[in-house]
Formats: structure tokens, sequence, C-alpha cells
């Protein structure tokens, strides 16, 4: 075995588990090559049906999964994880498996680490499972700040403090109502309102035509936001300001479905509300709400009229607390130099 070893990074195709893949794999500090996945028809089959196998990935990706075979491979999702146990078995079992989200119970004694959220109520304990706030994403200090050039000219001149709200929506589970809406962009005004600040506001691909009913509550409490942007599949990446929202905002207010956004807008060290009504959100994500509002990296929106601030409000860091636990499980046991040869 080489001084450093050798990291393979599934990254899936689907930005979801794909990002998070590469913000643990990142994280980690040592060279790692991306594996990128792309599915075939099979990847709808269970578990159970693929097995270790790579059935669910198309010639293209197949053909970029070869010896020699890595010594830790990192996977996000249910399909990921069924072509790194495929390189576990084939490399005789001497490939560590780190796997991002629960991959169902065929094999999970297969996975060396498996990174569960805690509010993933249903997942059993295990030597293997570690448990996480929220989900691994690539937030840090130098997108941030890099983020903060970039938008400076657009949000440099606003009145402080800024009051960034990120609208999400509907799930396939949970409607995200015209009423929720309009209380949502109530209660966001009368924050900026008690804060004496700027309003700006963004939507996202679930957001649709709630955006209206939304800018239609922050109208009704008589608040005019200073920017507001409608999130299309046809604007180029390059108008989302979400990322500058992140980074010029003293206050974000999310919904609550997202584990993503709300994961992301905790990463910031800033205040933090989280709009959860009654009939909003599954119990998961309830009880991912409670989570952070009782671990300390965000408030409720609306819980407690008076609260605007959090006394030193955390960091989080979900792709740093899954890579030094790699790190400790893993990376300790072999001789490894970091990546800077040290």
């Amino acid at each position: 075995m080489n001084d450093t070893p050798v990291i393979w990074a599934l990254v899936d195709e689907r930005p979801g588990t794909g990002s998070q893949c590469n913000a643990v794999a990142k994280a980690i500090n040592l060279p790692y090559v991306e594996k990128k996945l792309h599915w075939s028809s099979f990847a709808k089959l269970p578990n159970f049906l693929t097995g270790a196998s790579l059935r669910g990935i198309s010639a293209e990706s197949k053909s970029e999964i070869k010896s020699p075979w890595p010594d830790l491979v990192i996977a996000a999702g249910r399909r990921a994880g069924a072509v790194a146990r495929y390189i576990k078995k084939q490399s005789l079992d001497d490939c560590a498996v780190v796997q991002l989200m629960y991959p169902g119970d065929t094999a999970i004694s297969d996975f060396d680490l498996v990174a569960v959220p805690t509010h993933d109520g249903s997942v059993k304990e295990g030597r293997n499972i570690f448990r996480v706030t929220g989900a691994p994403h690539g937030i840090n200090e130098a997108s941030l700040s890099a983020a903060r050039v970039r938008w400076h000219s657009k949000f440099g001149g606003l009145e402080n403090p800024v009051v960034g709200l990120i609208v999400g929506g509907a799930t396939k589970r949970r409607p995200f109502s015209a009423e929720m809406a309009k209380e949502l962009g109530r209660q966001t005004a009368e924050l900026a309102t008690k804060l004496s600040g700027s309003l700006i506001v963004t939507s996202s691909p679930r957001t649709g035509s709630a955006l209206d009913d939304v800018l239609g509550g922050i109208s009704a409490a008589s608040v005019e936001p200073a920017f507001v942007y409608q999130w299309s599949a046809h604007s180029p990446e390059s108008d989302n300001p979400y990322l500058g929202f992140l980074s010029i905002s003293d206050h974000l207010v999310v919904t609550g479905e997202s584990t993503t956004m709300c994961s992301e807008a905790c990463a910031t060290g800033k205040p933090v509300h989280l709009f959860a009504p009654r009939n909003f959100l599954g119990d998961k994500h309830r009880r991912f709400v409670d989570e952070l509002v009782s671990e300390g990296y965000a408030l409720e929106l609306g819980a407690d009229e008076n609260a605007v601030e959090i006394d030193s409000p955390k960091k989080l860091d979900v792709a740093g607390q899954i890579a030094a636990e790699i790190h400790s499980r893993i990376l300790s046991d072999l001789e490894i130099v970091d990546a800077e040869g040290s």
C-alpha cells in the first residue's frame, strides 16, 4: 500500500447525492478521484436484486470501475451503495467503504462506515452507524468568501442587517399551501421590521407560483423587499443568488422541508430562522428542525416572537464531522501523509 491511500468518490449524476459525496471527499483533505456514475434502467431495481454489482450503471461508467482498486471508496445513496459493495468485493475486502445516507438493510455489514442523519429514526444502531445532524455539503469559509466578493455589487449597498429569505416548497408528501406561503411572508416581514433591516427573497426549484403568495404576505405586512429572485430552470446558473444570500445576509430564513438548505444555512454561523408550521413537515423533518433548534444551530420562526438572535450560533460542518470519523476509524490504521506531504 502506498503512503497516501487511493480514494474514490462515486459521484452520482443526481446533484443531491453527488454533492454530498464530493463534500465529504474534499473534507478528508487528501487527494481523491471522482468516478462519475450515470444510471441505466436497472438502477431502479431494489438492492436485493441488484446486489453488489454494476448492473445499475451505464456502460461508460462501468469502464471506469476497474482495478487497481482503491483503499477507500465513498458513496452516497442506495444506488451508489451497490457499486461500492461491488468494488469492495472485487478488492477481496481490501477496500474500506463509506456510505452516506442509509442504503437499506441489504448487506449493511458490507459497509465500514454509514453516516446517517439523527432524525432518520427508522435506522437501527450498529457498530458501523455514525449519526450526524443534517446533510453534508460544500459550504465553508472559502465558498462563502468567494460568493461575498461575487455578489457584493448586487447586495453590498443594502441597509444592514440584511434578512435573506430562502423559499422551498411542497414535497411529495406535504403541500406548501397558499396560507402557509403567506404566513411565511408575514413572519419574515415582521422579523425584518423588528431588526430594522433590508429583506431579500429567493425561491428554489420547488417553489413555483407559491412565491406570489409569499410576496403577498410580505406586502400585507407593509414591507417591500429590496431584491426578489424567481428561480427558473431556463435561467443561467450564474444568475442564481443562493450563495450570495448565504454570504451576504446577516439573518437567514429558510423553509424547513429541505435538509440540504437548512444544513447549508446553519453552516454560515449566522442566526437561522426555520419556517416549520404544523402540517408542513413530515415526522423526520420535524425531528430535524427540533434537533437544529435544541443544538443551538437555529431558531424556529415565529415560535418565540421576541427571539431574533442566537447567542453565538454554532456552525454546522457535517462533511467535516464525517471526514474526522473516517480519519479516526479507517485512515488512522494506514501510514498516510496529508495533502501537503507533512
